[in-house]
């Protein structure tokens, strides 16, 4: 998995770009010592090693099939790198995972590091700073090279594989310490550029995570098969390339349906998954609510702390909606500061004591500003406006505009509130 702190100020290559003095000090050290350790480790793990013609050959044949996949899918990699947000999936260590399985050490090790360069002349194209690539490299031979000492400590290369249900388990635990090590030095850096911050923010999404793990099977069966039976390794590249632009489809699901700044459906997904579910409603015949969230008084956030903290709220806001309604309750960001909701089989009751449950967890909403040292800031609230298919309407625009005109009550009767109009 690539993935890096945020990227303070102007890309570029240029050294007078680079970022890395401008980090805060406590994550330059930490990003400096894993390239230090990396570099390290790899010219001992070399010097110590005995190397033998075969495994030259399987080093060759694993950086061919990395250049023949790169040379076949160039431009579906570009729009991932640039669709990417703070997590995306490196695909490239289907070809480095397989080498830890396939290679000594330190071949493994220089594998990884010859992927990470040619990927690096790629993504500094598009724009990704220096720094991170360099982070990202020294974690992924990190990753490599404790791998490989798993596996040279429990079965060295596999050699003279006999297919047993224990050398699958030992496949297995390498690809765990593998992903082990990559995720939580990454984890690391996230947490020591922008803490604090939730799990899923560390750690991906599970559909990332997913991702990364079909890679790495594909790795360790690529691994097999270069040590084999090298003249179907070319096969590997076919579901590699399937699976790449699985991704791709799924990044440009993602864009065209969801609200890039807090990761909620946008106005037009919101709209469609709501006129679904009163659909569903009409042939079942149960009720649906929907929910119009507004921040109370968002101008003056903007105002008085910045627009930073602004979004800072706003994310904060998604996530306590999230939590807060169920897995498939559909939310939606109308723009600025306006939030709606669609709550399937859900009385006028019931959702008033789900608005006043989102209205305690705003209240108890702190974030933090941008200023160092870093000063909690609350005493935010919201109102809430209420309507009840059937009751307040057939159809998606009719219950927005009930609910819209609730909202206004719930402000004009002094905010932090939720209201709904009864026929």
């Amino acid at each position: 998995m690539t993935v890096g702190p945020p990227e303070p100020g102007r890309r570029g290559v240029a050294l007078r770009s680079w970022e890395l003095w401008s980090l805060p000090k406590d994550l330059s050290r930490y990003l400096l010592l894993a390239e230090v350790a990396a570099a390290g480790w790899t010219v001992v793990a070399v010097a110590t090693e005995t190397v033998n013609r075969t495994d030259l050959l399987r080093f060759g044949v694993l950086a061919a099939l990395f250049a023949a996949f790169q040379l076949i899918s160039p431009r579906i990699e570009r729009m991932r790198i640039r669709m990417a947000d703070s997590h995306r999936v490196d695909m490239t260590s289907v070809w480095t995972f397989a080498g830890v399985i396939a290679l000594p050490a330190g071949l493994s090790a220089l594998l990884a590091l010859l992927i990470s360069v040619a990927m690096t002349v790629l993504r500094l194209r598009a724009g990704i700073h220096l720094y991170r690539q360099a982070f990202t490299a020294a974690t992924v031979v990190l990753a490599c090279l404790t791998g490989s000492e798993v596996l040279g400590l429990t079965a060295p290369h596999l050699a003279g594989m006999s297919g047993s249900a224990g050398e699958a388990a030992i496949v297995l635990l390498t690809m765990v310490i593998y992903t082990a090590v990559n995720t939580t030095m990454i984890a690391g850096a996230i947490f020591l550029a922008a803490r604090p911050l939730p799990v899923r923010a560390l750690f991906g999404t599970a559909e990332e995570n997913g991702l990364e793990v079909a890679t790495l099977c594909l790795g360790g069966m690529a691994a097999l098969t270069v040590m084999y039976t090298p003249w179907l390794t070319v096969l590997s590249i076919v579901p590699m390339v399937v699976l790449q632009r699985g991704a791709l489809i799924k990044q440009l699901e993602v864009a065209a349906t969801t609200d890039p700044k807090t990761g909620l459906l946008n106005a037009v997904a919101w709209r469609h998954i709501a006129q679904k579910e009163l659909a569903r409603a009409a042939r079942d015949r149960h009720t649906v609510a929907v929910m119009i969230i507004d921040m109370d008084r968002f101008k003056a956030v903007n105002d008085t702390y910045g627009h930073l903290v602004g979004d800072a709220v706003l994310v904060a806001v998604a996530e306590r909606l999230t939590t807060e309604l169920r897995q498939y309750d559909s939310i939606g960001r109308f723009g600025g500061e306006e939030f709606v909701a669609i709550l399937p089989e859900v009385d006028l009751a019931t959702a008033r004591a789900v608005s006043g449950r989102i209205l305690a967890r705003v209240r108890e909403l702190e974030v933090f500003s941008p200023d160092a040292p870093a000063v909690p800031l609350g005493g935010f609230s919201a109102s809430i406006g209420l309507a009840l298919y059937p009751d307040n309407g057939g159809d998606v625009e009719s219950l927005l505009h009930v609910a819209d005109s609730a909202l206004y009550a719930a402000k004009s009767a002094g905010r932090d509130r939720v209201e709904s109009f009864t026929l």
